[in-house]
């Protein structure tokens, strides 16, 4: 009777009695739910997430490095992400998100006629690229061995943007058009495009701590279907003829060999091979990964955790 008195005296109060109660039931399924779908799918979920460091080198029309006097080269820094996902114990799906940086200069090569050309850049590089690692032995986090190396290759997108240095500031490239790329009167001279497609082919080796931390040092080499990472790639346009028609920086920036002889601008005739179309450029990177596994048919990953406490799904 009772009850009966306060569901026709307060029916709101009564409603929210029984929603209550719907809601409790709700989050009950919904908990029952997430660990039969945990429970079930997992082992297709296994993955590991983590962040990339190391070093980056461009190969192409100028010189990154030499031998004269002890090994030098031009290494730009290598910062990013990383993401896996384990198909079985051989094969991993990857995808990576990195930022890097790679530079040339005329002044590292061997031949002194080269160093004369006195041209140089370097470029921030934006690479997303996604592919797969072969895993030599099998290796798995809730595996036995706890160590393999690898092989890899993946296919990508990347952006960059070449710049140089003179007279103490910072300059882009792609807009001065070096090579004649913006005069009506050279059509075949065309704008390259900042975004580019690649392809990777690399390896390294995996470890995993006893803490389930997955490291692994790796070696990749990115090749690009561009000879432009450092705006330089067919022939001159005469001095003279970029000043006027393109202006004074684009002309002293396309043409430096005056700049190492300390004369006066040299004129080069137009059509004087500038570099080696024939070739793309391509850069490589050395780096070590450190990641966490994500989605682990292991027990112990089945649980969130909360100050160090694992919080388990519950039985019925």
């Amino acid at each position: 009777m009772y009850r009966e008195y306060l569901c026709t005296r307060n029916p709101m109060k009564s409603k929210g009695l029984h929603t209550n109660r719907l809601g409790m039931r709700i989050v009950w399924l919904l908990i029952v739910l997430s660990c039969t779908v945990n429970q079930y799918f997992t082992l297709s979920a296994q993955g590991d997430f983590g962040i990339v460091l190391g070093i980056s080198n461009y190969q192409g029309d100028l010189a990154s490095y030499n031998t004269a006097s002890g090994f030098k080269a031009l290494i730009g820094p290598v910062v990013g992400v990383h993401y896996g996902h384990e198909l079985n114990d051989h094969f991993n799906l990857r995808a990576n998100l990195q930022y890097l940086r790679i530079a040339g200069d005329d002044a590292f090569n061997a031949n002194s006629g080269t160093r004369e050309r006195n041209l140089s850049f370097f470029a921030p590089v934006i690479q997303f690229y996604a592919g797969g690692d072969l895993n030599i032995f099998r290796f798995s986090t809730s595996g036995e061995n706890l160590f393999t190396p690898y092989i890899t290759a993946g296919a990508g997108l990347f952006y960059f943007n070449p710049k140089t240095w003179y007279q103490g500031e910072k300059i882009a490239l792609h807009p001065l058009g070096t090579e004649g790329q913006y005069l009506d009167d050279y059509p075949d001279q065309k704008p390259y495009s900042l975004w580019q497609p690649s392809l990777q082919i690399g390896g390294g080796l995996k470890l995993i701590t006893s803490e389930k931390l997955i490291l692994a040092g790796e070696i990749m080499m990115t090749y690009t279907f561009t000879d432009y990472l450092d705006d330089v790639s067919t022939i001159y346009i005469s001095y003279t003829e970029l000043a006027e028609k393109a202006g004074p920086l684009t002309a002293a920036l396309a043409n430096r060999q005056g700049e190492f002889l300390g004369t006066e601008p040299t004129i080069v005739p137009t059509g004087s091979r500038r570099a080696n179309s024939e070739s793309r450029d391509y850069f490589g990177t050395i780096t070590l990964r450190a990641t966490f596994p994500v989605g682990s048919p292991d027990s112990r990953y089945k649980v969130r955790v909360t100050n160090r406490r694992k919080i388990k799904c519950p039985k019925f």
